[in-house]
């Protein structure tokens, strides 16, 4: 079966929507989301949602759409946190990496997003500004306000 395209995915959901979130783990299995951003490819909106998260999801999840994440098993648990529905199609681009990769990676090549996007060719942060956006979201955040640097 030949790889599908994102416009051939378009022709196929009514969206594709691109998340990611950044969370604090909480003690007890749940998360405390710190931000969420998501691309809808189809229509070119973005979602970019720091810590006023909204009560409703702001992207579309129904049947007709397509929910991709990097280790989307984090994603939807932030979707859980959230009290969000889950997403009906999920794609979970680490997974699909590994099974296309498998056998064929260094051993020094990850999986993570930036690991994946530079194996193929394709541009991206580097790992030190991810862990660098990570951290500052694990932050405590009564002890920290965020400043608009921060949140950018």
């Amino acid at each position: 079966m030949a790889p599908v395209s994102a416009t051939g995915l378009l022709g196929y959901f009514r969206e594709v929507v691109l998340a990611d979130t950044e969370f604090r783990p909480r003690g007890d299995g749940t998360q405390e989301v710190r931000c969420v951003c998501a691309l809808e490819l189809g229509s070119g909106k973005e979602h970019r949602l720091w810590c006023e998260v909204p009560a409703k999801c702001p992207y579309p999840i129904g049947p007709d759409c397509l929910f991709v994440g990097h280790y989307a098993s984090a994603e939807v648990a932030s979707h859980d946190s959230l009290g969000w529905p889950r997403p009906e199609n999920i794609l979970d681009t680490c997974v699909e990496f590994s099974a296309a990769t498998a056998g064929k990676r260094g051993h020094h090549q990850g999986r993570s997003l930036p690991s994946a996007l530079t194996y193929l060719s394709l541009p991206h942060i580097e790992q030190e500004e991810k862990d660098e956006m990570r951290a500052l979201a694990l932050l405590d955040k009564r002890n920290h306000d965020y400043s608009a640097s921060e949140r950018s």
